[in-house]
């Protein structure tokens, strides 16, 4: 980009030279750059081939060659003898799309050649047509002969896009973008080399003064393009991309504006309804359940379950307590009972004075019985008399009464705990029970859930109240707008400063011609940078549009050729000097004006390097006598031209 313009706009919008140069590419905004001398198109060679259908029949063979710079004409005595056709085919493999080909025609059609030159370059368009679908190549031809493929396309997109990529590289055009759509639906659309071939064709009504698309100013834009305006290209691409970050603007604010009235709207609506629920909810009765009532019986609840678990286990451990004491109990009292049924049998046993020995019935002496008594020796085995123990028994069944007493005293508190604890726990039981009754009641309550859904609808309506009264959301606004409407006025205004005379040159170039070609009584031109063509004819004021069809045909040749002339006289044009006419007969009142506008063709051909120019008509005999049998490729008579 051009660094001064660049730094400007970066410092006005607050940005880094490199930060903004890379922000601006993405929004396709360049700075304006040095133009090469324009690049002129001449066509060399129209051929096509195919077979005629239906009432007409017969083969087709046209096949012209060695054209030049120069006025060309294919011409006829009649209407409907092909001229038309011949141009609308080297308009189609030139633009890579048809602008007004017959459909019966293209499906006649088996193959088509087209040569041109830019420049000193040599190319070749040749596609064969089947089914109407053209499928072939782009090539360049080497002075020697020796042909080098370009691109290649096998449909109808893949051709218009290989000719547009072809056309604007090597005839140094840059697109035209602009806005298309509906209100507030409007995208970025990029016009390539269909919209500006416009600018060499010269058919149909003449209502435009270059091209034949009105639509987003392309005439202004082709105008600005062909005759080379310094910045043009960068003021268009800024001012859509201005026009593109207004809309979002304006596309975001009416979203915004839209989005308060919508919560203005919805806030009136909520507070209504809920007026309505809060009127509702007060026509319960105090008595009524409601969910504070319903969440105190749920916390009763949630507050004695505990407490009931609580009692049911502390019980269950009382139990098992008391029961184990009761067992260890009646333990120690079969250790008494069996202690003091001990004591008393040896006390009976002892007490017994043995006569014979109870196996044998040995009769026991009484040698025997007086040793028993004098040193306590059993007087049937002999053994000693263990007296010690027997005076021990006593002391030990002291001790086990004394145990049996305590185990039963601490089994008797056991159980008597366990009883208090098993009242407990089933009080708490039942409290508990009476708790989830209540609470079951109250939330299976019929008026209970119409006082519950009455109390959520006015909780619901509050809630969505508050939401609504929260701050509106401030419009986002790109941080790329003061940067493009800066380099959108740093552009205009190097535009307008670097354009001088060249409007003043084009003027005048265009009154010339325009005399020259036949405009009777034409005195001033005046060409707007919006393509608008202001004119004082015969002492009044008047326009194009105002005029004829063929003062606005001659006028529309003098504008292109002026644009060729003036680009090329400034070293700033891109007119690549090529213009198709078709039927300008059909704009003359006489022969003899057609003769005069073609011998003033010729005059400015011979004047104008590289301008080629090739004319269809059905006034044979009138072309042909002015521009030579060696410049037409005419039909006599009922002939046609293939």
């Amino acid at each position: 980009m051009s660094s001064g313009w660049l730094e400007t706009v970066a410092e006005k919008a607050g940005m880094r030279p490199a930060e903004a140069e890379l922000a601006l590419r993405k929004r396709g905004i360049t700075a304006d750059r040095p133009l090469r001398p324009a690049r002129k198109l001449t066509v060399r060679r129209i051929a096509f081939k195919g077979e005629k259908r239906g009432t007409a029949q017969g083969p087709i063979d046209f096949d012209w060659s060695d054209l030049a710079a120069g006025v060309w004409a294919v011409t006829s005595e009649r209407n409907l003898r092909g001229k038309s056709t011949v141009l609308e085919i080297l308009l189609w493999a030139l633009r890579g799309t048809p602008k007004g080909l017959q459909d019966d025609v293209r499906r006649w059609l088996s193959s088509v050649c087209v040569e041109f030159d830019v420049d000193d370059q040599h190319y070749v368009v040749e596609f064969a047509v089947e089914e109407r679908v053209p499928r072939g190549s782009l090539a360049r031809r080497r002075v020697s002969g020796e042909i080098d493929e370009l691109d290649r396309f096998m449909s109808d997109e893949g051709f218009e896009a290989a000719m547009s990529r072809f056309m604007m590289n090597t005839l140094d055009l840059d697109p035209i973008t602009a806005m298309q759509g509906k209100e507030d639906e409007r995208q970025v659309v990029e016009h390539g080399w269909a919209a500006l071939s416009g600018g060499l064709y010269f058919g149909g009504d003449h209502k435009q003064l270059l091209g034949d698309v009105q639509m987003a100013g392309l005439p202004a834009r082709m105008l600005q393009m062909y005759i080379g305006m310094p910045w043009a290209t960068t003021v268009m691409q800024a001012g859509t991309a201005k026009r593109e970050l207004d809309q979002e603007t304006e596309k975001a604010s009416k979203a915004a504006t839209m989005a308060t009235k919508d919560a203005e709207t919805a806030r009136a609506r909520i507070d209504r309804e809920l007026q309505v629920a809060k009127k509702i909810l007060e026509g319960f009765a105090p008595a009524t359940g409601t969910a504070a009532e319903l969440e105190r019986l749920a916390g009763e609840v949630a507050r004695l379950s505990p407490i009931a678990l609580d009692l049911a286990q502390r019980l269950a451990r009382a139990e098992t307590e008391a029961t184990e004491l009761e067992r260890l109990a009646t333990a120690d009292e079969r250790a008494v009972r069996d202690l003091r049924e001990n004591i008393v049998a040896t006390q009976f046993f002892n007490g017994l004075q043995p006569v014979c020995c109870p196996r044998c019935e040995t009769r026991v002496s009484g040698e025997r019985l007086k040793r028993e008594s004098a040193d306590l020796s059993c007087s049937l085995c002999a053994e000693d008399i263990p007296i010690d123990e027997m005076e021990g028994a006593s002391e030990g069944l002291d001790a086990s009464e004394q145990r049996l007493a305590a185990a039963k005293a601490a089994a008797g508190r056991a159980r008597a705990n366990a009883k208090a604890l098993g009242g407990q726990s089933k009080a708490s039981s039942a409290e508990l029970e009476e708790a989830r009754q209540a609470l079951t009641k109250a939330a299976t309550s019929a008026t209970f859930e119409q006082r519950r859904k009455a109390e959520l609808e006015v909780a619901r309506l509050e809630g969505a109240l508050k939401e609504r009264h929260a701050p509106a959301t401030p419009v986002a606004v790109s941080p790329d707008v003061a940067l493009v409407s800066a380099a959108h006025a740093e552009a205009d205004k190097a535009y307008k400063a670097g354009r001088g005379d060249i409007l003043d040159r084009l003027n005048a170039e265009i009154l010339a011609l325009g005399q020259r070609l036949g405009v009777q009584m034409l005195e001033e031109v005046k060409l707007n940078t919006n393509a608008s063509l202001l004119l004082t004819k015969g002492g009044e004021p008047t326009s194009f549009s105002k005029v004829t069809a063929g003062e606005r045909l001659r006028l529309r040749i003098a504008t292109a050729v002026a644009l060729l002339r003036v680009g090329r006289e400034r070293g700033l044009g891109r007119h690549p000097g090529l213009l198709i006419v078709d039927s300008p007969a059909a704009e003359e009142v006489s022969p003899d004006d057609l003769t005069a506008v073609l011998s003033e063709l010729q005059a400015i051909s011979r004047e104008t390097e590289g301008l080629q120019i090739i004319i269809g008509s059905a006034n044979a005999s009138a072309i042909v006598d002015r521009l030579g049998e060696q410049w037409c490729r005419s039909a006599t008579g009922d002939d046609y031209l293939w």
